[in-house]
């Protein structure tokens, strides 16, 4: 992880919320429709890295935030004209459940562990609080309408994310920037000590897994938009894949780079796109050899065992409450001898896997709520896959698509890596879901039998 000044933090902050209102001012299409600078700030919120601003809030939090509200003042203004309908979208239930399972196992677990007020406070908002404003922001994003344009905005916002984090992590990893900013130092043990300048972090201030995550959806999202448009917009669209890729295997994380080959792979294979998979694969293997990634690739250690054992020694220990969010790391390190030392290894760290760090951080309840949703959203993401091939010649079919691969390949990746308790990261697929994939089965997709779904049905009303 590399440290962000604070003053840096505050500008990427504000340089953010200023891109975004003169991007939707500048574009007519935009400034005619409100949501679209909701969806953008909320997009943006990607970028800063987090700086505590006080009781769980960040930097990288606010234009979230700012967001939210443009959403919901938008609405409140479309609720004064007659109720809004939330439209009827699958797993919906499912996911309701699965959140509100983790959100109690996390509220349980914070009462439990937590001795005094403010370490309690600051438990529930950085674990509850956090699931709740989610829950929210799906709720205000289903509620814009037409939810095409939804799709439209939000698959553009985060394809531009991407392309800025690739930009910063290109003139770091090459150029170099004032305090190494863009890169995480190469540890020893991993092969690359001495080898590369860092790896590449982009503007994010984190370990290089979470860039790489986020670009496990981008990547795919972007060579979706790619299938879809032509001329012009197709080139930009492919060299932004392109700039991406070369971004992912900078980052030198095995499961990103693997996960998104796969999901490209499918991708491409799924349109019959050949020459497109060929192209990426003769790309793939040339930043493979022109770099220590096929080394790193090829390196067959790894601790994800020793972790998966420590954060399963820890919810038997401790199954009903957990150990506190965000508390697994700090609780395995203070008793070494139980939750460090395994069959497999050290576990320098805490579980990095989406379901074993809910059930050891929020015990039972936690655990089952972070499995049931992320067998929601693989079953969301199955449904877009499904209704996408069946609807194949529609111009927004290749899109579907790559909405449907980049989250299973995101979830994945969830399997190795802690991603739903990271701002970012959490925030990139909450904004997939709730502005791509879902409305696209609403206002767009097949329904079961083949026939045109209604996107007016729904499933609660806001006055």
């Amino acid at each position: 992880m590399t440290d962000v000044p604070t003053w840096l933090s505050a500008v990427l902050m504000i340089a953010v919320i200023l891109a975004a209102v003169i991007v939707w001012r500048a574009l007519p299409e935009l400034r005619r429709w409100p949501p679209a600078l909701g969806l953008m700030l909320a997009c943006g919120t990607i970028i800063p890295s987090h700086d505590t601003l006080g009781v769980g809030v960040g930097t990288d939090d606010v234009p979230l935030l700012l967001g939210l509200l443009v959403l919901l003042a938008c609405a409140l203004r479309s609720a004064r004209h007659g109720p809004v309908e939330l439209p009827r979208v699958p797993f919906a239930r499912m996911a309701l459940v699965g959140v509100a399972l983790l959100a109690s196992g996390m509220v349980v677990s914070a009462f439990v562990n937590a001795e005094q007020l403010e370490p309690t406070v600051s438990m529930l908002i950085r674990g509850a609080g956090r699931v709740v404003l989610y829950l929210v922001v799906v709720l205000a994003i289903l509620a814009q309408r037409p939810l095409a344009m939804v799709r439209t905005v939000v698959a553009g916002s985060l394809v531009t994310v991407a392309c800025v984090e690739s930009a910063v992590s290109l003139v770091s990893y090459t150029v170099g920037l004032p305090g190494d900013f863009g890169l995480e130092p190469a540890r020893g043990g991993s092969g690359l000590l001495g080898e590369i300048p860092g790896r590449a972090t982009g503007t994010l201030g984190l370990s290089s897994n979470f860039l790489g995550a986020l670009l496990v959806l981008t990547i795919p999202v972007t060579l979706g938009l790619a299938l879809r448009y032509a001329g012009r917009a197709r080139w930009l669209l492919l060299a932004a894949a392109a700039g991406q890729l070369v971004t992912m295997v900078l980052t030198y994380t095995r499961a990103s780079l693997a996960v998104t080959a796969a999901a490209c792979l499918l991708l491409l294979g799924l349109r019959g796109r050949l020459r497109w998979l060929a192209g990426g694969v003769a790309l793939l293997v040339l930043l493979l050899v022109a770099t220590p990634a096929l080394h790193r690739m090829m390196d067959g250690s790894t601790d994800r065992l020793a972790l998966y054992t420590s954060a399963i020694k820890v919810f038997g220990d401790h199954p009903v409450a957990g150990v506190g969010p965000g508390e697994q790391a700090n609780v395995t390190a203070a008793a070494p001898a139980r939750y460090r030392a395994t069959n497999f290894g050290v576990a320098a760290n805490n579980a990095h896997n989406t379901v074993l760090l809910a059930a050891a951080e929020d015990g039972v309840l936690g655990g089952a709520g972070a499995l049931l949703l992320n067998v929601a959203i693989v079953g969301v993401a199955v449904t877009v896959l499904t209704r996408a091939r069946r609807a194949r010649g529609r111009p927004d079919s290749d899109e579907a698509l790559a909405i449907g691969v980049a989250v299973l390949a995101f979830l994945a990746q969830g399997m190795t890596n802690n991603l739903f308790t990271v701002t970012l990261t959490a925030t990139a697929l909450v904004l997939l879901l709730a502005g791509c994939g879902w409305p696209w089965l609403a206002a767009g997709g097949l329904g079961p039998a083949g026939g045109s779904t209604n996107s007016s049905g729904a499933v609660g009303r806001i006055r």
